[in-house]
């Protein structure tokens, strides 16, 4: 059953780059990483040489907000990645759930014991040590039972890295009634071996710290992806994370894509540069052999609401006078918000100044009006006009990974 689903899901992939072929309103003339002056000849050569892989792993992080949350974008890079360069693993798998949020569908991450105290990054306070996942959670007890399943095929795992605060706690874990002691590969993150490749695993693991997430992996050579994606997050709410960038380093990342600009679009766009300029500034010095990838957030719509008076007949007939009354009746509609296309020429304009390559999503996407468009189509959500449906989010993550692979294929 799961080698169907696999074949079905490369087969699916497959049609949507066909599709994206025939949407007359997507542009795939410029779908290419616009480079700015930056040189992939490393990571090009690096994927040609499996040896020159950190532990066998060749590792991609795209970081965003509700656009990557779902992880649907970032799947469609994994996949097209691990087709060609073998499959590492699953990767980084957060706490979403456990923290009260949504999730990706092709993991599970739960624990026996109630949370206590979540945080997510976009909450108004923070009850617990915000992490590298853009969330936390608590429990009532110091131990208790975390339980893992990959639900896709190939994502099995022999290893289990937790993420959590830096307070220890975390030393070792309860496997089928043996102790595994974890290696500490940070202050924020504990590798847990274990003695067989699994799809399913329940640990019992001390916890004394807050914790963020995992990360599973198994012991072949290839390609991981993972996704950072918290809803509502701009550049500037990942700056809040404490060591954002040193936390990021157990992924020990070769390319860095940073999918921001959605949100900064409903707000003030005065610290938008100045935010951007700090985060790729942050991560350039914690992680100077990565390189950075900045996207462009493709064109959506504000809602405007407003009352209508309208004139309605009441009552009437042979013996009594019909009169009218004015009642109201709100309308909706939706125009494009013009802030977005503004974000989208921060990010152009700092990504050419400071030499930093660019996946201009706006234009591809068909640019002005292409948000009618994509509700029109059945890819974005026609009830906020602002996220895409599934199909919509497969697409972009398809052109994203076309545009990848032309670059890096060199």
């Amino acid at each position: 059953m799961k080698r169907l689903l696999h074949i079905s899901l490369l087969l699916f992939a497959c049609a949507m780059g066909a599709v994206a072929q025939e949407i007359d309103f997507i542009n795939n003339e410029v779908n290419h990483i616009i480079m700015n002056g930056d040189d992939w000849g490393d990571m090009r050569r690096s994927l040609k040489n499996s040896k020159s892989w950190t532990g066998g792993k060749w590792q991609v992080v795209q970081i965003g907000d509700s656009h990557i949350q779902p992880g649907i974008m970032t799947a469609q890079v994994r996949w097209k990645m691990q087709d060609k360069w073998g499959n590492g693993g699953r990767g980084l798998i957060a706490a979403l759930n456990l923290a009260r949020t949504n999730e990706p569908r092709d993991y599970y991450l739960k624990s026996s014991d109630r949370v206590k105290e979540s945080s997510r990054l976009l909450s108004r306070t923070w009850t617990t040590e915000i992490g590298l996942t853009g969330v936390a959670v608590r429990w009532d007890s110091a131990f208790t039972q975390l339980s893992i399943r990959a639900k896709e095929e190939g994502d099995e795992f022999s290893s289990v890295t937790l993420l959590h605060a830096p307070h220890g706690g975390y030393e070792t874990a309860m496997v089928g009634g043996e102790v595994l002691v974890a290696k500490a590969l940070s202050a924020w993150a504990s590798r847990i071996d274990l003695k067989h490749t699994v799809d399913t695993i329940t640990m019992g693991v001390p916890c004394k710290s807050d914790f963020y997430g995992a990360i599973i992996t198994n012991g072949k050579t290839g390609v991981m992806a993972h996704a950072i994606g918290n809803n509502g997050a701009t550049y500037g709410t990942y700056l809040k994370v404490p060591q954002f960038a040193e936390q990021m380093k157990v992924l020990n990342p070769h390319l860095i894509i940073i999918s921001l600009g959605t949100n900064e679009a409903f707000g003030n766009l005065s610290g938008v540069e100045d935010n951007i300029h700090r985060l790729v500034t942050n991560l350039r010095k914690a992680m100077p052999g990565a390189h950075i990838l900045l996207t462009t957030p493709m064109e959506c719509r504000r809602k405007t609401s407003r009352q209508v008076a309208q004139q309605v007949k009441v009552g009437g007939g042979k013996r009594r006078k019909a009169h009218y009354k004015t009642v109201y009746k709100t309308v909706t509609s939706y125009a494009a918000n013009a802030n977005i296309v503004r974000v989208r020429d921060i990010i152009m304009t700092y990504g050419r100044n400071h030499k930093i390559p660019v996946w201009d999503l706006y234009t591809v996407a068909g640019g002005y009006g292409a948000s009618g468009k994509w509700v029109s189509a059945g890819l974005m959500n026609p009830n906020d006009h602002l996220h895409q449906l599934e199909a919509g989010y497969e697409l972009q993550g398809m052109l994203l990974a076309d545009a990848l692979m032309k670059e890096l294929t060199k």
